[in-house]
């Protein structure tokens, strides 16, 4: 009797252990030990990309195509382009449009016009661009430098 009892014992213990290093192998082989990869394996909440969505809209491919004419046909000229300022949707625009396509490897903002509205058209890059995650916000603190930029900023003040 003390013989099965032990033999229960340990081959709980033993089936727990092996148990263990089965999920280990899984979430630690599978993931290629990184945990926050791209893969769906053993990815564990932390990971997720949770991004704010407030200011931006997904558009079609069509919708933002007559944005970008529209723009065009009465664009801002900027006298010595210094650089860019983003704004935070145009920001988790990215971040979305990233975790829905591991291929994008860039991103362009494109200046556009939804009526008389300035908007910003954000979209994946690539080859060939994607243009299945397209995104639209306001123009509102994002634009080119010196418009939207201060010329004596933080940087150059050093």
């Amino acid at each position: 009797m003390k013989n099965k009892i032990t033999i229960l014992v340990s081959t709980f213990v033993g089936g727990a252990i092996i148990g263990a290093a089965i999920f280990w192998m899984i979430c630690n082989c599978c993931c290629k030990t990184n945990v926050c990869s791209t893969s769906s394996c053993c990815k564990p909440p932390s990971c997720e990309v949770k991004t704010d969505s407030t200011g931006l809209t997904r558009i079609k491919p069509n919708d933002a195509k007559t944005y970008l004419l529209s723009y065009r046909q009465n664009p801002i000229t900027v006298t010595g382009f210094k650089g860019f300022t983003i704004s935070y949707p145009q920001f988790n625009a990215m971040k979305i449009i990233a975790a829905r396509d591991t291929s994008v490897h860039g991103f362009r903002i494109y200046m556009g016009q939804n009526g008389k509205s300035q908007v910003r058209v954000v979209v994946g890059t690539g080859s060939p661009d994607k243009v299945d995650n397209i995104f639209v916000t306001t123009d509102e603190k994002s634009g080119p430098c010196p418009e939207v930029c201060d010329d004596e900023n933080d940087i150059l003040t050093r």
